[in-house]
C-alpha cells in the first residue's frame, strides 16, 4: 500500500477507494445525509471532502481536524501492515 496524503480537495470516491474505513467517520459528518437521500453513486464522484464536511455543518477548524483525524487512521493502518 502507498503512502497517500489525505486533504480536504480528495474526492470522496477517491478516498473511499483509498481508505474505506474512513466511511465511519465521513458518516458522522454528513455522508448519512448523502446516503438519506439516496444520492451516493450520483455525488460521490463530484464531491470534495471540504465539501461533504460542510454539507455536514463543519466549518475551517473542524475540517482541518477531521481531515487530519482520517489522515493519522490511515498512516496508523500502513503502520501496520
Amino acid at each position: 500500500m502507498t503512502q497517500v496524503k489525505i486533504t480536504e480537495d480528495m474526492f470522496i470516491k477517491d478516498l473511499l477507494e483509498v481508505f474505506p474505513e474512513s466511511r465511519e467517520i465521513l458518516m458522522k459528518h454528513g455522508l448519512s445525509k448523502v446516503a438519506e437521500l439516496g444520492v451516493e453513486d450520483i455525488v460521490l464522484d463530484k464531491l470534495t471532502l471540504k465539501g461533504l464536511l460542510r454539507l455536514g455543518g463543519l466549518g475551517g477548524s473542524e475540517i482541518t481536524r477531521v481531515v487530519q483525524e482520517i489522515q493519522e487512521l490511515y498512516n496508523k493502518k500502513l503502520e501496520e501492515m
